[in-house]
């Protein structure tokens, strides 16, 4: 009987000892996931490849597709976004194609909080490259237009 005893104890602390160590996985395991999520929103709309699981230019695609035209403006800056009142410069977005594929090519950093995007575009089976220019402003990535770069990423 005392060998019987001996046995169920042990297994008794055995037990103890893997949920303990079974407990603290998981909690570590939450935990990175939470900083994980902390690091993630750190970074959400500060630089132009932090817009979720794209870039800037992506994530105004989706917008667009999605016809969210009043979030897509406030990622604009410059002075074609001025020069218009804002419900002007929504409507201008609602009236453009903006449903190329598109990739991106690379990403330079100009200097802080202003960088160069190239992308590639294929409009009815012909590619064509193009940069456009982002900055930080007040926390949030923005796409600079003025004429030239709004018949850039809008080619109609």
């Amino acid at each position: 009987m005392p060998l019987t005893n001996s046995i169920t104890l042990f297994q008794t602390v055995l037990d103890m000892r893997i949920n303990n160590l079974l407990r603290n996985l998981i909690l570590a395991l939450v935990l990175m996931s939470m900083s994980f999520v902390a690091v993630a929103q750190s970074c959400l709309y500060k630089n132009p490849l932090c817009f979720y699981n794209t870039d800037v230019l992506g994530y105004l695609k989706i917008l667009h597709q999605t016809e969210q035209y009043e979030k897509m403006s406030p990622f604009f800056y410059g002075p074609y976004v001025t020069s218009k009142k804002k419900s002007a410069f929504i409507e201008a977005l609602s009236e453009q194609d903006f449903g190329y594929s598109m990739k991106r090519l690379g990403v330079k950093e100009e200097s802080k909080g202003n960088w160069s995007i190239n992308y590639q575009r294929t409009i009815m089976g012909t590619n064509t490259n193009f940069k456009i220019k982002c900055a930080l402003i007040n926390d949030t990535c923005r796409v600079y237009l003025d004429d030239k770069a709004w018949n850039v990423i809008f080619p109609n």
